[in-house]
């Protein structure tokens, strides 16, 4: 009974996801409940003595107690930061839901199939809508130069890709494929960045050109079918192409430099990215980490604190849009909102975590668990956007990759 229900809950992930935030935290709050039964059934608390475990409910408690203190200075800012604290358990669960309910190998490997499926669909969605102008079902993205697919009316596509493309495509080449198997799983990895570059994420697509250059460097060659060089070199063919034969694509990929070069050459260097709206962003979420730097202005604050007329800079040029849910970038996002003290309590259960898991994958030479750690690691790459690991749709992302790690960190 559980693994029938595990198996349809975790490969509903994907497709919750693209339904929306109801769907997606429903699903996640449902595969906590089967932990929690199962556990309960066979007695199987073993992993509430984990390290991991104890360091991010110990960072939960963090963040709740510093929402409650954030509340009482801030009373007109609501309940918000203190309900997405609570919230932040399901995660916590969702870890120990993935290493318990699918260590069976037959279980992830159905789970995994399903979840193939459902990308290699979005995937060839994504050239469908960028040929057609509107995705299978329809829909039309109001910005001709990002592709929606099923997202409707949000531009996620690429993080969405970006989050299963390599964490499935080196699944499968980690094991002993037929020549055919060889042949899908080698196309499906060249697409992955290929199809986030076409979407008009550049920050996703810089994130997953990353990863793809070193799961490319790593993978064994004879996973692949063709010259490591061979394949750098066609795939850059491939993005000329793709920026050379659609106008939209070409205007998404080069307005970045376009907005730098119009900048005056006697300005300083960080000033040249002041047409980018995300440095406006940065630049509130700096001048509040300053106001509040050890505790942070609280969970989901942010987006009540940077409307605050004090942080109006005339000089930056998008000051007036400086305003968002987050800051869209981790970095910025913690110290503003938890302070370094929240920042550098994230950053030691991060590291404790890459570190043992970093000494079993060097062993095990496991291209599966690499491409997870990656992913993590450049989730936390400075500058570039991106998105919250608290919300529902990133932090499931970011949460959903460090789930795999450590189920193969237990297996190992």
């Amino acid at each position: 009974m559980f693994a029938k229900i595990s198996i349809f809950l975790f490969s509903a992930l994907p497709i919750s996801l693209i339904i929306g935030n109801l769907a997606l935290n429903l699903n996640i709050l449902l595969l906590d409940l089967v932990l929690l039964i199962y556990c309960y059934k066979y007695n199987h608390w073993g992993w509430l003595n984990d390290k991991i475990f104890k360091l991010l409910i110990f960072f939960n408690l963090y963040l709740f107690s510093n929402s409650i203190y954030a509340y009482y200075i801030h009373p007109d800012y609501g309940y918000d930061g203190i309900f997405r604290s609570l919230g932040f358990l399901r995660f916590i669960l969702l870890i120990y839901a993935f290493s318990l309910l699918t260590i069976n190998q037959k279980i992830l490997d159905k789970i995994m199939k399903i979840w193939c499926l459902i990308l290699t669909i979005v995937i060839l969605d994504v050239f469908f809508e960028i040929i057609f102008g509107h995705n299978i079902l329809g829909y039309t993205s109001v910005d001709k130069s990002r592709v929606i697919s099923f997202f409707y009316d949000e531009a996620v596509v690429g993080a969405f890709i970006f989050c299963f493309g390599f964490i499935i495509s080196t699944y499968f080449l980690e094991k002993n494929l037929n020549f055919n198997s060889k042949i899908f799983f080698n196309i499906f990895l060249f697409l992955v960045p290929l199809s986030i570059f076409v979407s008009g994420e550049r920050s996703n697509f810089i994130k997953s050109f990353i990863v793809f250059s070193i799961i490319i460097f790593l993978i064994n060659r004879g996973k692949l079918l063709m010259n490591k060089k061979k394949i750098f070199l066609i795939l850059i063919l491939s993005f000329f192409i793709a920026i050379f034969s659609n106008n939209f694509i070409f205007i998404k990929q080069t307005e970045f430099f376009k907005r730098i070069l119009i900048v005056k050459d006697d300005v300083k260097f960080i000033d040249k990215f002041q047409n980018i709206k995300y440095f406006a962003h940065y630049n509130v979420a700096l001048k509040i980490f300053k106001k509040y730097p050890v505790l942070g202005t609280g969970s989901k604050n942010f987006r009540n604190e940077c409307s605050k007329e004090e942080y109006i800079d005339e000089k930056i040029k998008y000051t007036d849009i400086r305003c968002n849910t987050h800051p869209h970038q981790i970095h910025f996002e913690i110290l503003s909102e938890q302070g370094m003290l929240g920042y550098i309590f994230l950053l030691y259960i991060m590291l404790v975590f890459f570190r043992d898991n970093l000494k079993k994958t060097n062993l095990s030479k496991n291209i599966f668990h690499y491409a997870a750690l990656i992913y993590l690691i450049i989730f936390f790459i400075p500058l570039l956007p991106g998105g919250s690991i608290f919300s529902s749709f990133s932090g499931s992302n970011f949460w959903i990759i460090f789930s795999i790690a450590n189920l193969i960190n237990k297996k190992n």
